[in-house]
């Protein structure tokens, strides 16, 4: 084939600079390539009605058979892999487009560049399809870190005009400052860009890839890797001169699990763990779904490990509307689903599912004789001895997990299980909602895709029409609290209710937000200061005198303040802790969090004193717009000044959250500005 060396341009990029684009610490290399390649595919796909096929195999190749083909760099890979035969890295699908589009940029018409220039010949070119799994053009850089950089591309295309036509060309992209770079450096005056293409010549300067069938099966067959047949469509993959024992990731952790022992064997379980939910799961509803094989054996639910069959499970539990389907592992009444509701923003209300399940050691078939690894093991997380952490996956419409979290706000709340059980679960969203907030509504696919990161791990929110959106945040805080809830019994929640943790936590309910005292023992009336007296106040700053926890829950507060003259209106308002001293209000609290206020004022009253000052405040209270909590207090004072103290009750629904007060003091001047 000949050769097309990159030239050096203004602002184009080094093969060095490729290279790190997405340098993803805390994913192995092969998980990053399965996640791309069979993303690739799917998004590809041409007829919904059969499963998309998948393979990734290992070739072995004669050296001299292949360097051959590589005008320009032969002799450098020769001397840099004597030995006789090395291997290769083959991924292939089937019922795809195959790599369509024009040969060449000098044929682009409408800014159509296709799937054949956006792969071989171009970067950063995202995809077009708003349901598509890739987004930033940037995922197909794994391809020249899986080997040497060398990269050949197969693939067999349907012709608008009828008939078939195979393409072949091979692109380079190495660290063109390394001293064994295989490019010359003769082409750019002593300049490395460190890339470059094959195929055949398109005019003096460029190439365009390879068409001729004859030429194509030779190069073929050097891989050892056979052609499309007959109506066939579809795209080979290539990496050769692969090393084996550096692609597999290995720590002190994973040297006892049998899949990092092989090649092979890792490629199995990656696929498994990515795409569990779409593997030979015939209830996909958004088209196809994936039948993988690697090295030509194929995985089947009944091949699937345990861990990825409950999660193919619960996907199709969360995303059809199917009665929930069978499982050789668990029995589907131990499964929970639950509506993943937020308010405003959406067109629904339903940003999606989450099921989920607890499951034993017997049911991941931990036990002997089967001695199963933990999900946690297959998942590549990190766990504890004693306890475990619920485990929650993610995903969008092509169903390739985005990320499994054990902590943080996907998980906030959830109690641990015992070493012997594990949670599972999978949120799966409601893609076909629209976000009608914005002046252009946008479904919540594209909106979950567009603040995904270029390597689809993790979600995050967004700013659109210069407003940040909170819509990921609340999902993951209702799929938290959903979990949250299904676990917690009644006879859990009265011990709670009752124990020293809910005095601790009312006590800090009821401190001012920089926080004094202690926390009181049930039935039990305790001065906040001390000394039991109480010191002079600032003018305008609520004080708390003491606090009572009454024996149904429910806890009383003693306040005072001084009331400045000129002052128009005292407010109170009940607020919950959050991360990072974030304080959450009532109405905020059940819009993101979607049940009622865990905090309500039952009652409130103020002392003779004041109506003996010859005023006659006005007590206003406010009540959550969702599920009519009261949450805030407000005095018209109308000419009050000077001491002030009262009471207020409340009650708490949920022992485990904190909270402060906010207080704000409003004069005359203020509100005459």
């Amino acid at each position: 084939m000949q050769i097309e060396i990159a030239k050096m341009e203004r602002m184009s990029e080094r093969g060095s600079s490729l290279l790190r684009l997405i340098q993803n610490s805390h994913t192995p290399l092969l998980d990053l390539l399965i996640r791309e390649s069979v993303q690739n595919s799917l998004d590809a796909a041409k007829d919904q009605n059969s499963p998309i096929k998948y393979d990734i195999s290992v070739k072995t190749f004669l050296t001299q058979s292949v360097t051959r083909h590589f005008k320009g760099i032969e002799q450098n890979l020769i001397r840099k892999f004597p030995s006789i035969s090395y291997k290769s890295l083959v991924i292939r699908d089937w019922n795809t487009t195959g790599l369509t589009g024009p040969l060449h940029q000098d044929y682009i018409s409408n800014n159509q560049y296709g799937n054949l220039l956006k792969l071989v010949y171009e970067i950063s070119m995202p995809q077009e399809k708003k349901e598509a799994g890739g987004s930033w053009g940037l995922g197909k850089t794994v391809y020249f870190r899986a080997g040497i950089g060398l990269v050949v591309y197969y693939s067999r295309i349907k012709l608008d005009e009828g008939g078939y036509q195979s393409r072949l060309a091979a692109c380079l992209v190495e660290d063109e400052s390394k001293d064994d770079a295989l490019l010359p450096d003769d082409q750019n005056h002593g300049l490395k860009r460190g890339i470059a293409w094959w195929g055949q010549p398109h005019n003096d300067e460029s190439t365009k890839p390879v068409t001729n069938e004859k030429q194509i099966n030779e190069i073929l067959q050097a891989f050892n890797v056979n052609p499309f047949i007959e109506d066939e469509t579809g795209t080979a993959i290539i990496i050769p001169f692969i090393n084996e024992s550096k692609l597999i990731s290995t720590n002190d952790e994973n040297k006892k699990t049998w899949w990092h022992t092989n090649i092979e064997l890792y490629l199995n379980i990656a696929l498994q763990r990515w795409y569990a939910p779409r593997i030979d799961n015939q209830y996909y509803k958004y088209g196809n779904y994936l039948e993988p094989s690697v090295n030509g054996d194929q995985i089947t639910k009944e091949t699937m490990e345990p861990v990825f069959s409950i999660i193919n499970t619960l996907y199709t539990v969360a995303s059809s509307d199917l009665i929930k389907p069978g499982s050789r592992l668990i029995d589907k009444k131990d499964i929970n689903v639950k509506e993943v509701e937020i308010h405003r923003t959406l067109n629904d209300k339903s940003a999606g599912k989450v099921a989920f399940v607890k499951v034993n050691r017997d049911q991941l078939k931990m036990n002997v004789p089967d001695n199963k690894k933990s999900p946690f093991e297959y998942l590549d997380l990190q766990c504890s001895e004693d306890t475990n952490s619920p485990i929650v996956a993610y995903l969008r419409k092509p169903a390739m997990i985005v990320n499994f979290e054990t902590e943080g706000k996907w998980t906030n709340g959830i109690d641990r299980t015992n070493s012997d059980e594990f949670i599972i679960a999978v949120f799966v969203p409601n893609s076909e909602n629209l976000v009608t907030s914005l002046k252009n509504p946008i479904s919540l696919e594209e909106y979950l895709r567009m603040g995904e990161k270029a390597d689809h791990s993790s979600w995050n929110d967004i700013v659109l029409e210069d407003r940040k959106y909170t819509i990921v945040q609340r999902i993951q805080t209702r799929v938290a609290s959903s979990i949250k809830e299904a676990y917690t019994t009644e006879d859990d929640k009265a011990k709670l209710s009752r124990s020293g943790a809910l005095s601790k936590s009312l006590a800090l309910l009821l401190l001012p937000p920089k926080g004094f005292g202690k926390s009181p023992n049930p039935g039990t009336k305790k001065p906040v200061h001390p000394d039991g007296n109480i010191p002079r106040r600032k003018g305008g700053k609520l004080h708390i005198v003491s606090t009572e926890l009454e024996n149904d829950g429910s806890i009383t507060i003693d306040f005072e303040i001084v009331i400045p003259k000129d002052s128009n209106s005292f407010e109170i308002e009940i607020q919950v802790e959050s991360e990072g001293n974030k304080k959450i209000s009532g109405n905020e609290w059940e819009d993101e969090i979607g049940t009622r206020f865990p905090i309500e004022i039952k009652g409130i009253f103020i002392n003779d004193s004041a109506a003996n000052n010859g005023s006659k405040i006005i007590i206003d209270q406010l009540k959550t717009e969702k599920y009519g909590i009261n949450h805030h207090i407000t005095f018209q004072l109308n000419g009050f000044e000077g001491e002030l103290s009262g009471k207020i009750k409340l009650s708490n629904y949920d022992p485990m959250v904190q909270a402060s007060i906010r207080e704000n003091l409003l004069m005359f001047k203020e509100v005459h500005k």
